[in-house]
């Protein structure tokens, strides 16, 4: 993690050295990016970068920690407007980060940009991970009385299957293998449509017996 130095480090300093590096994460594998041309558009010595962090493993761990907790911020927010529930939040989580206008909210387009280089890339080598694929912050807000079971390691298997729905309707939308140009809340079979049929799976389940039994 970043030492105290970088935190005492103004604002503006502190941020160019951020842009910088997500400049460079923007354009190279993470085995490929230079500290060198990082602290050079940041216009910073060589030297004080090594005064804010140990290496650039050190600064990778802090980037995607950041983009970790930018996302669990949303997805709290999406969470308390959806009323904890988890089958609602995935189409909600869609529009928030899609937009209207089928524009990228840009933190996430960052972040598909670092995993499109980083072609199987291990995560949690860098950041580590809770023991659960949801994290304590969203298990608060989730109301299991929606759910079959009401016990955490249920939802966290819930919550994992639904931002696999979402992750892929993300990257169709993004990748513009669907109506490409098109205004994408209008066609049907449009990730969004699709979303929202497969969350309607995983809500109901896929037998007619079962969305039957559901609502009714």
């Amino acid at each position: 993690m970043p030492t105290a130095t970088f935190f005492r480090l103004p604002e503006e300093k502190r941020k160019r050295l951020l842009e910088a590096s997500w400049a460079e994460l923007s354009q190279v594998r993470v085995i490929d990016m230079s500290i060198n041309h990082i602290i050079a558009v940041a216009h910073i010595p060589r030297g004080s970068f090594y005064q804010y962090f140990t290496d650039k493993e050190d600064l990778i761990r802090y980037l995607l920690e950041d983009i970790r907790e930018y996302f669990i911020g949303q997805l709290r927010d999406i969470l308390t407007d959806a009323e904890g529930d988890l089958f609602a939040f995935p189409l909600m989580a869609y529009d928030r980060f899609m937009g209207h206008q089928g524009g990228t909210d840009p933190i996430l387009e960052r972040f598909i940009c670092f995993l499109h280089l980083n072609h199987g890339i291990d995560l949690h080598a860098f950041i580590g991970g809770p023991q659960h694929f949801l994290p304590d912050q969203l298990w608060e807000l989730i109301d299991a009385s929606k759910l079959r079971r009401n016990e955490r390691e249920y939802a966290d298997h819930v919550f994992h299957m639904a931002c696999a729905a979402l992750a892929l309707a993300v990257m169709e939308t993004h990748c513009g293998q669907a109506f490409p140009g098109a205004p994408w809340e209008a066609c049907p079979g449009t990730p969004r449509e699709a979303l929202q049929i497969r969350m309607d799976m995983l809500r109901y389940g896929g037998t007619a017996d079962g969305y039957k039994e559901a609502t009714t």
